[in-house]
């Protein structure tokens, strides 16, 4: 006699393999360079110098970072009626921050110093805080949650210094071993 036709069974959530994909994507354009670590690696040839540094952790959140939405524009108050436009995750060096950014005083570590935090790995200096200052370094970290639990440190950390500034650095009392 006859078969009985098989009635086709709709895919109910079919259409949510191209919604995940679709949303990865748009996370990678947004927020994935602030994921994705630079390869740093110490210069050839040169004796690192070993200090106790005060590590502190920040991230590009508006908490961090201190800056307002606006709408979809963020903005710092810079005085009671004024403001200046922010460009998220640029540093003051002008590069975009990464795992492997460093915020110090520039007038101690130079921008292009590279360090080696254990715990943090290899680093570089490109960018400055406003609480940075002397033995402290702020280490750049993707969110916020993995900044705050880095809390504050003290590290013995390993300074390779820019070439023209190799003899240049002295902090006081905060030499290692």
């Amino acid at each position: 006699m006859g078969r009985r036709k098989k009635k086709k069974r709709k895919k109910r959530f079919g259409h949510w393999k191209a919604v995940l994909l679709t949303a990865v994507c748009i996370w990678l354009i947004a927020e994935g360079r602030f994921y994705i670590p630079r390869f740093i690696r110490p210069p050839s040839g040169v004796q690192p110098i070993t200090l106790n540094l005060k590590t502190t952790s920040y991230c590009h959140c508006g908490r961090c970072c201190s800056y307002n939405w606006l709408l979809v524009i963020p903005f710092q108050k810079v005085s009671p009626f004024g403001f200046r436009f922010k460009h998220v995750g640029k540093t003051s060096s002008g590069a975009m921050a990464r795992p492997g950014t460093i915020a110090a005083d520039t007038s101690v570590f130079p921008y292009g110093t590279v360090m080696f935090v254990p715990g943090y790995g290899y680093g570089v200096v490109q960018d400055t805080g406003g609480a940075v200052k002397g033995a402290h370094i702020d280490l750049y970290r993707p969110n916020h949650a993995w900044a705050r639990w880095w809390g504050v440190r003290m590290k013995k950390v390993k300074i390779w210094l820019p070439p023209e500034r190799k003899n240049d650095v002295a902090v006081e009392g905060t030499k290692g071993n």
